[in-house]
């Protein structure tokens, strides 16, 4: 009998860990065999359910991840139609949106320029339109992601295009008892009487005879030339202005200043300082 009361080590382990983790404690020398037994048939027996109960939880997990799976292929399979209709596939897509948010980048940086900078670089928006505008030709255009990158884009340009305005620098409002030459010698406009032809010849779409302004105008006050402009400085002449480099670089192309501006010039071989002429490119 001495044998049958002798415990494998195994039974103990087992009965040591059921302790540790449950709280219990026994008095070993104390328990016979049978008891023992009993003990050990009903940690067994806990061990069972709780493997049978974690069986049934892997089971329910293996559920959830082969709902999910067949669930992921239902929206793998919409939008592979999306991307049909649109005429191209995910990586098409995200390539096209990537294109676009490289133009939403550069035209914020754009817009955050001062105005005049804007008003001195204002053809890159015409750039910008164009780029804009071939995006919207393409179909991939019509996705709701890119619908909505698009959208910003149009705005940003609207705000380059109303920062880029001749008037960089403000406006002025015409008050009773004004004249150009009044006007440009205010130290806040351009502190020099005779720059008044620069608010004549820039403003040329509202003053038809620079001797008749009237209360209410606003007009436009550039502080810097804009693109496809020239001011004229002291002896400088049509001839002259058309053979600089950057303008046409050849003196015979004078003809094309004078037909942009015979509304400001009168005869060709008189024009002024301060005058704002502009310089056709086609």
């Amino acid at each position: 009998m001495r044998a049958n009361k002798i415990i494998p080590i195994f039974i103990i382990l087992i009965l040591f860990l059921s302790v540790a983790i449950f709280g219990q404690s026994y008095d070993y020398k104390a328990m016979k065999m049978d008891e023992y037994k009993a003990e050990l048939a009903k940690w067994q027996q806990r061990e069972a359910d709780a493997k049978a109960a974690l069986a049934q939880e892997e089971a329910r997990c293996q559920q959830t991840q082969d709902e999910m799976a067949s669930t992921q292929q239902q929206i793998d399979e919409v939008w592979n139609e999306i991307y049909g209709l649109l005429g191209t596939d995910e990586a098409g897509y995200k390539d096209f949106l990537s294109q676009l948010r490289n133009l939403e980048s550069e035209l914020s940086g754009f817009v955050a320029l001062s105005p005049e900078n804007i008003y001195a670089r204002k053809n890159e928006i015409q750039g910008y339109k164009d780029r804009y505008q071939a995006f919207l030709k393409d179909k991939r255009s019509l996705g709701n992601e890119a619908q909505g990158i698009l959208a910003r884009i149009k705005n940003l340009i609207d705000e380059a295009e109303n920062k880029a305005q001749p008037a960089a620098a403000g406006r002025y409002e015409v008050i009773r008892g004004d004249y150009l030459w009044k006007i440009a010698r205010k130290p806040e406009i351009y502190g020099d009487a005779f720059a008044w032809i620069r608010i004549y010849t820039t403003n040329r779409d509202q003053i038809k005879n620079p001797d008749l302004i009237y209360p209410r105008q606003v007009f436009r006050i550039p502080q810097v030339a804009g693109p496809n402009e020239h001011w004229v400085t002291r002896g400088e002449y049509l001839t002259k202005i058309a053979g600089y480099s950057q303008v046409y670089g050849s003196s015979f192309q004078w003809q094309k200043i004078y037909e942009a501006n015979k509304d400001v010039i009168s005869d060709p071989n008189l024009i002024y300082p301060h005058m704002v002429l502009q310089i056709p490119r086609n």
